[in-house]
């Protein structure tokens, strides 16, 4: 092991830590609190996927239930100066053909305006960009096999359009992330912790083909202050490679940020969600460095804003 990955991997225990001691702590809480039930088959209408922001919770939704979702995410600004503004539109037909398995069809667009950042191409324009389908499986259901709950998914997606750079591609992407949430106080306080590992191989034109992978975790806390507005905050921790595994880091960031959730109806909400890098880490300070992490999904800032009609 190099030296770099020796220090990653001691940088990173105290996150790992962390989330291991949050997803104990729900688990305590929840037991301690004796519920019944209050997962995704208890009939609770307030379900956790969406009220974390970047984190997701474990539920699917109603068995039968179909959603059309629209959702808005903002990347602002890149280490070592310029102008950098990307927008990625989704609109998602979501349904769930039962209350453990659900799934999402999205279609991408992307607008990007970069201008003078260190390893990118100066550019404007907006495009569609991709297509992916999520498969989501709950293997707990939160309060009904366990205190906590417990979920997986898969999303294949295909970009033609690099969603960082902009460039014409073809990208392959391959995310996966396990999911486990808990309702720490009855129908008040909940929690959740994300495990994000996404590898990626693109075909850029006169550039080869490249691997890359990104590594992330993140925990969320949620508050339930009146039964239709939620308001909370999470953390997120994440690792970027130029390999589909743990080979050539180059670079990581933290950000912290608040989440809102209102249910605006009971069968539409809007969820938004602000999130700053508060640490970040380069191999080292040469060029090639700050070219490879502008080159990731790590930016300065980022924000999200979805709106969920359910029919």
């Amino acid at each position: 092991m190099n030296e770099n990955r020796r220090s990653l991997a001691t940088k990173s225990l105290p996150a790992l830590a962390a989330l291991g001691l949050f997803a104990g702590l729900s688990q305590a809480l929840a037991q301690e609190g004796g519920r019944e039930s209050g997962g995704a088959e208890s009939g609770d209408a307030f379900e956790t996927k969406h009220i974390f922001g970047f984190t997701e919770g474990t539920d699917v939704g109603s068995a039968g239930g179909r959603e059309l979702e629209f959702t808005t995410t903002a990347y602002i600004g890149k280490r070592g100066g310029g102008r950098y503004r990307a927008l990625e539109q989704e609109a998602t037909y979501e349904a769930a053909p039962s209350s453990r398995f659900g799934y999402e069809a999205t279609l991408h667009g992307v607008s990007q305006q970069i201008g003078n950042v260190p390893g990118l191409n100066n550019l404007s324009q907006t495009t569609f960009s991709g297509a992916s389908v999520t498969p989501k499986w709950i293997l707990l259901a939160r309060g009904v096999d366990a205190p906590i709950g417990l979920a997986v998914s898969l999303q294949p997606e295909y970009d033609r359009i690099d969603p960082v750079i902009g460039a014409n591609a073809n990208n392959l992407v391959l995310a996966s992330r396990v999911y486990l949430d808990a309702e720490l106080i009855e129908n008040k306080l909940y929690g959740a912790v994300n495990l994000i590992f996404s590898p990626e191989v693109e075909s850029v034109a006169g550039d080869g083909v490249s691997q890359y992978a990104l590594f992330g975790a993140t925990a969320a806390l949620t508050y339930r202050v009146t039964p239709a507005l939620a308001l909370g905050g999470e953390i997120e921790l994440y690792e970027t490679f130029d390999s589909l595994g743990w080979r050539q880091w180059s670079g990581s960031a933290s950000y912290l940020g608040p989440t809102l959730h209102w249910q605006v109806t009971p069968k539409a909400f809007v969820a938004i969600a602000w999130s700053a890098q508060i640490a970040n880490r380069l191999p080292d300070n040469t060029a090639t460095a700050l070219a490879l992490v502008n080159q990731s999904d790590i930016s300065r800032q980022r924000g999200r804003l979805t709106f969920s009609v359910e029919f």
